[in-house]
């Protein structure tokens, strides 16, 4: 062959010298094979052929038409939501006064911000055209992301006030349990939270329609090859968010005549597990090297949704441990409750993609899902709190009143992602 011809056996169609017209399907395009940019090969992969490169050329057994592809994410979750858990006051404020909203300063808390910083995560995709089926293929997904952590923590000698705020169900008022506070008590308090994403999911995909036609770049000042094509989706997926918070607080009076120490923690941790049928629609287009795809895509399922509540204080520190934190309460919270919800999910996303090799593109994406009737820590966070319950407790004291309730929310996640595909 001569070095200004281009041979693809593959697709059915065969190049000799510029190419011809007829791979954009349109008799009114002459114009079309006259750029070597119009020729599906060598780079350009026809989208409405999937199994259009030839043969299998991997050493190992696999299905002869495929794709796989990584991508890095960089994603955004939405916060999660607590009520004012540290404050402050002005030295000087009085011992009854100190902590207490809402004239107190909120330290931590109080807004939706926590955990709302870049979460790191991979996509992974592999999926397979069937030899006998060319439109009729099948996908696998996963994509995860490392545990997301967030932590403040203060202490004080006295100075400045520290305080956690409580609403008092006994007196009827605002009120807080003190930290940190002059000539009474030394201490410190730390808020740790964590988050954790995965997803995965399975799915039958089929090419509806596809078309061809001619396109114009004016990068490469020629007539392009242009593809359009539509694949319908249906499969399951499966999707979990696992949570906690801990609030621990290590107090030591500064009384002589009333020495002593503390360690009280309260605990909350959240399970999220979504399982449902998934139905989907995905576009892709093509003009020359470039790729745009969208897809949306509907989960509908079960959303099981696990909550454990556990609190704890020593005193002195490392003494027994007497159950019972300041916001975990026996007969209030403390316990492990477990609920199934109706959830939907419903995904968008676009990519952008450039070839860059026969069987290797590049891919710059951004993606949308969002997950109804789910739980999450921050949220099971009732401030109310009856002292006498506080260890070590008063008998005969029960908590007053409404029962618990687990509080439910939505959540988002959203970001951009790099990587790349492999198609043979």
């Amino acid at each position: 062959m001569e070095d200004d011809e281009v041979l693809v056996e593959d697709s059915g169609v065969v190049y000799e010298g510029s190419p011809g017209c007829a791979s954009c399907g349109d008799a009114g395009c002459s114009s079309c094979g006259d750029h070597p940019y119009s020729a599906i090969g060598p780079y350009g992969i026809d989208i409405c052929n999937p199994t259009g490169l030839g043969g299998r050329r991997l050493c190992i057994c696999l299905p002869s038409h495929g794709w796989a592809s990584v991508d890095y994410l960089g994603w955004y979750q939405s916060g999660m939501q607590t009520p004012a858990l540290v404050t402050t006051s002005p030295v000087g404020t009085s011992q009854a006064a100190a902590g207490v909203l809402p004239n107190a300063q909120t330290l931590y808390g109080g807004n939706d911000d926590i955990l709302s910083d870049t979460m790191n995560g991979v996509r992974v995709r592999v999926g397979v055209w069937s030899a006998t089926r060319p439109n009729a293929g099948a996908e696998g997904e996963y994509f995860g992301f490392s545990q997301q952590t967030a932590t403040f923590d203060r202490n004080s000698t006295g100075s400045p006030i520290l305080a956690r705020p409580f609403y008092n169900n006994v007196t009827g008022l605002q009120d807080s349990e003190l930290v940190a506070f002059p000539s009474l008590l030394s201490g410190r308090v730390q808020v740790q939270t964590d988050s954790q994403l995965a997803s995965a999911a399975v799915r039958f995909r089929h090419m509806l329609c596809c078309s061809n036609g001619c396109g114009y770049s004016a990068l490469a000042c020629a007539p392009i090859q242009a593809q359009s094509r539509i694949d319908a989706t249906i499969g399951w997926r499966y999707m979990q968010l696992r949570e906690g918070l801990l609030i621990t607080e290590d107090l030591t009076s500064l009384d002589a005549n009333n020495p002593g120490s503390f360690l009280i923690q309260d605990s909350f941790k959240t399970f999220n597990q979504f399982n449902g049928a998934e139905v989907g629609v995905q576009w892709l287009g093509r003009r020359g090297f470039w790729s745009l795809e969208t897809i949306m895509r509907l989960s509908l399922g079960n959303s099981l949704q696990r909550l454990e509540v556990r609190g704890t204080t020593q005193s002195p520190k490392g003494g027994a441990t007497s159950q019972g934190g300041l916001l975990a309460q026996p007969g209030r919270n403390i316990g492990i409750f477990e609920q199934e919800e109706f959830a939907v999910i419903p995904e968008l996303g676009a990519t952008v993609g450039y070839q860059l090799t026969e069987r290797l593109k590049l891919n710059v994406g951004y993606t949308f899902l969002y997950w109804s009737n789910l739980i999450r820590p921050g949220d099971q966070i009732d401030t109310t709190v009856n002292p006498n319950l506080l260890p070590p407790a008063i008998a005969g004291n029960t908590f007053l009143g409404p029962a618990f309730e687990i509080r439910e929310t939505d959540y988002w996640v959203q970001g951009l992602s790099v990587g790349g595909e492999y198609r043979w």
